[in-house]
């Protein structure tokens, strides 16, 4: 739902843009690539059994979302198993010795219960098992992984189908199609330049970042992970310059 109602804003206001007298360039970001792909593709390697939008009557997009979905079932499974574990005990102890003191007073009960909700996206990081083969798909990926480059193309070309469906059911039209996976590198480089230039900078666990502060945001924004791979940031920042190289833009309005 969250998605048909970008289309439909986007279709709106580039419609009302256009009516107003402005010249208009209905632009699409496809996140073709990324940790998310990679749910999705470990998923159905491990699940999937060959299944197609053929044999299974499911669209292409519906069914790739289907394993993405899968991913997180099993991921939730593993990390409540793991909620039981020695070692999660152990990292307890140690996440609520660095609470403040006041919070630290709380009931073990109440700081447990915020540990095991609090705690899940370290866990997938640094401990779990499907976290880790996600991540290293990735960087399989990004390393131009012949096996996983194939499942990717074969994935992705569902998916594409299931969305020019639904695109054409809706209406919505675009003039240009960007991809991630075509502007992740100009990202890259954009923000190692920018680290070169001293705009951003390398936090201790190798992770890029910029600091927020100047914009009134008490908070840092990770541009590029400490395993060198990129995030949504890095291809925003590629897309927009390539974006500006590609049109004569005076304004970019971004439906998200």
């Amino acid at each position: 739902l969250g998605h048909v109602r970008n289309d439909l804003l986007g279709a709106a206001v580039s419609s009302v843009l256009q009516f107003g007298g402005h010249k208009v360039t209905r632009v699409n970001l496809i996140n073709d690539r990324g940790i998310h792909i990679c749910k999705s593709m470990l998923a159905y390697e491990l699940f999937g059994e060959n299944e197609t939008p053929e044999s299974s009557g499911m669209k292409g997009d519906h069914l790739v979302g289907k394993y993405y979905v899968r991913f997180s079932q099993e991921f939730a499974r593993e990390y409540k198993a793991w909620l039981g574990s020695d070692g999660a005990s152990a990292r307890f102890e140690i996440w609520k010795g660095q609470l403040s003191e006041e919070d630290a007073d709380a009931p073990d009960e109440n700081l447990r219960k915020r540990f095991d909700k609090e705690y899940e996206d370290a866990y997938f990081n640094a401990e779990s098992p499907l976290g880790g083969s996600a991540k290293e798909m990735l960087v399989k990926w990004e390393a131009g992984d012949e096996d996983v480059i194939t499942l990717w193309k074969k994935m992705n070309a569902w998916v594409f189908a299931g969305f020019d469906e639904t695109y054409s059911r809706l209406g919505v039209e675009f003039d240009k199609v960007y991809y991630e996976s075509d502007t992740y590198l100009l990202g890259k480089d954009v923000v190692r330049q920018g680290l070169e230039d001293g705009k951003f900078h390398q936090l201790e666990d190798g992770a890029i970042a910029c600091d927020m502060e100047p914009l009134g945001f008490d908070s840092l924004k990770i541009l590029q992970r400490r395993d060198g791979t990129s995030v949504y940031t890095t291809q925003d920042l590629g897309t927009a310059l390539k974006r500006f190289a590609d049109y004569d833009v005076d304004n970019m309005v971004y439906v998200v």
